[in-house]
């Protein structure tokens, strides 16, 4: 074990980045010890070791869609949404592209797996049109349509923005592109416990899920694929998951994320309103504090806010708030490390000085009240500190 974890643990630390990892649920836990201590057959296998593994598997499968409300044979399994959005993205693309269509359509502030694929595609040969948002983060559907036209190849909208937790029109947009003919790919991955969640109203062609997010596995994830859409596969060397993802499966970590998936969408009215009130102990808390301003709307996705700190610069309060104990994020998760302010924030309107004066806070289970008033707490005396120092 390392000294690190040691020291995260011992200091009893106050976890506010539930949207980059979410701690793994005990359901998820539970589902998956007897496939860690017991059974370890390959489910390709047609010895009685690889019935049990295949049984399990496909037993998760079910439990996964009961929770989705799809079709068992519409879910394949992934190491996460990274993969899952590289297989859709160039699956429909490549597929699109023989009957002459490649424009590929997404809104300026998708997740980076999405964007970053879409932008590779873009080396491809394909036609990438960004669709802008405005100052909520909010993409126009007549816009997203107009930019689809009759012959796009794909398009992209998230359900909910990772940063300022902006709901995006899926449902609006959805049925006009199919009659369009164009498969849409949506980023579903924070909306288990904390949005309702039916892919069949949902209305896209392709749905990403993240086991992390919500308290599955790492390493464990699943890319919707409503029956009718045609992928072409990016990966060869099996059959496994429909020949999308081929390889032999890590069916532990498929258990514990649809376990863990289960669990978030049965009580996730429940957990919905908790996250809204936590998060809402945590804002007054910051009442007091001068340019101190909540990015995007206030009724988005519950339990998560985006805040402009003024004057001061976001790593610093991030990294002042790790000593203190307490943990929340800049920006997105996939840029960490990197001195570029988020592009989504950038898409937004705001200028790079502005976009680095920001930090995330995304509670989940495990939060109490007493967590959020100290953490707003502590928020207020470290961003008060930092200015004072800076005007020295």
């Amino acid at each position: 074990m390392s000294r690190t974890y040691d020291v995260a643990v011992a200091r009893n630390r106050i976890y506010l980045d539930h949207a980059a990892m979410a701690p793994l649920s005990e359901a998820g836990r539970a589902a998956m010890l007897p496939l860690l201590d017991a059974t370890y057959g390959n489910a390709g296998s047609p010895h009685l070791e690889g019935r049990a593994a295949k049984d399990a598997l496909e037993d998760a499968r079910s439990q996964a869609a009961k929770a989705l409300q799809c079709r068992p044979r519409e879910l394949v399994f992934t190491s996460g949404a990274t993969e899952a959005a590289t297989i859709a993205l160039h699956g429909a693309a490549r597929t699109m592209a023989t009957v002459g269509r490649r424009r590929i359509v997404l809104s300026a502030v998708e997740y980076p797996s999405v964007l970053d694929t879409a932008t590779f595609l873009g080396t491809q040969g394909f036609e990438v049109v960004t669709v802008p948002v405005d100052a909520r983060g909010q993409v126009d559907p007549a816009e997203f349509l107009e930019a689809a036209g009759d012959d796009a190849a794909v398009a992209a909208l998230m359900l909910a923005n990772h940063e300022t937790g902006t709901l995006m029109p899926v449902a609006e947009i959805a049925p006009q592109l199919r009659e369009r003919r164009i498969p849409l790919l949506c980023d579903a991955a924070l909306a288990p416990g904390r949005l309702p969640l039916d892919l069949r109203a949902l209305g896209a062609d392709m749905a990403l899920l993240s086991g992390p997010k919500f308290g599955g596995p790492p390493g464990s994830g699943a890319l919707f694929v409503r029956r009718g859409t045609r992928l072409t596969p990016l990966l060869q060397g099996g059959v496994q998951e429909e020949g999308l993802r081929p390889g032999t499966e890590n069916v532990a970590a498929c258990v514990g994320f649809a376990a863990a998936l289960h669990e978030a969408c049965r009580s996730q009215a429940a957990r919905a309103a908790n996250y809204a009130e936590l998060l809402a102990i945590f804002l007054d808390g910051l009442a007091g504090l001068d340019g101190c301003v909540r990015v995007g709307p206030e009724d988005g996705l519950p339990g998560l806010a985006t805040l402009e700190l003024r004057d001061v610069e976001g790593e610093a309060v991030m990294i002042n708030m790790d000593l203190e104990g307490i943990a929340l994020a800049t920006g997105s998760t996939c840029a960490l490390g990197s001195s570029d302010p988020s592009p989504g924030l950038l898409a937004m309107g705001f200028s790079r000085r502005r976009a680095s004066s920001t930090v995330r806070v995304s509670v989940g289970e495990g939060n109490d009240r007493d967590q959020m008033e100290r953490a707003a707490s502590t928020l207020c005396t470290i961003v008060l500190r930092l200015r004072s120092l800076a005007h020295r």
